[in-house]
């Protein structure tokens, strides 16, 4: 199947569960990502004239993509792209994963993240989360400790606009003996909220030892910031 048949499939899936209006919008996004460019990209003219929310997405050392908010379901944003990948994020975390080669099937305890006050409160104090995360190919219980230290001021430019943010680091360590020997077992997240609104504009997430980093900037978000 190719990846234009799959984004196709996509449009039809959300096109059966959507108004008319809606899925010609997700249609008008998705199209940036059939024509398979080197890097897909918005102006902020286009993001701001869209009528979904969209971001920009880089996985490892891949051509950056386009992903459309496909659902808002019980505070779970589920986004997808030309390329049959979803990413499910709860308060910016991704605690769900499909169409990648090795998929996050299930993320515990996220009542507890600290990603939750930091976005609800621009909160500058350190914090601590333990959780477990289920994986396909049948790994399941993998323990994970999280620390954030407190932020620091830094700007950003996106979409061509500087953004006065407060970057968080959150350190995460797996915490059993496993498979994972070989590689390290301690890695970094990164997120960046917007110092006036809260907002998270941007972050690059690594869901475990052996994935590869994420880079999420939340385009739609910036537009409305800008204006």
């Amino acid at each position: 199947m190719t990846i234009k048949t799959i984004a196709f499939a996509i449009f039809v899936a959300i096109a059966t569960t959507s108004c008319s209006g809606t899925y010609h919008a997700y249609y008008d996004t998705l199209k940036i990502a059939f024509s398979e460019p080197k890097d897909a990209a918005m102006t902020l003219a286009q993001v701001a004239e869209s009528k979904i929310d969209v971001m920009s997405v880089q996985r490892g050392d891949r051509p950056k993509a386009i992903m459309a908010l496909a659902y808002l379901e019980n505070g779970r944003h589920k986004w997808v792209s030309g390329d049959n990948a979803m990413f499910v994020m709860e308060q910016g975390r991704v605690v769900r994963t499909l169409g990648l080669n090795k998929d996050l099937l299930y993320l515990g305890n996220s009542q507890e993240d600290p990603l939750k006050r930091i976005a609800s409160s621009a909160s500058k104090n350190s914090s601590q989360w333990r959780y477990t995360t289920d994986w396909s190919g049948d790994e399941y219980g993998h323990p994970i400790e999280s620390r954030f230290t407190a932020p620091e001021n830094e700007t950003l430019t996106l979409l061509s606009k500087p953004i006065q943010t407060y970057h968080y680091v959150e350190t995460l360590s797996y915490q059993a003996p496993s498979d994972y020997l070989r590689f390290n077992q301690s890695w970094q997240n990164h997120y960046w909220f917007d110092q006036k609104t809260g907002a998270l504009v941007k972050s690059i997430q690594t869901l475990s030892p052996i994935s590869e980093p994420v880079e999420f900037v939340y385009l739609s978000r910036i537009a409305r910031l800008a204006h």
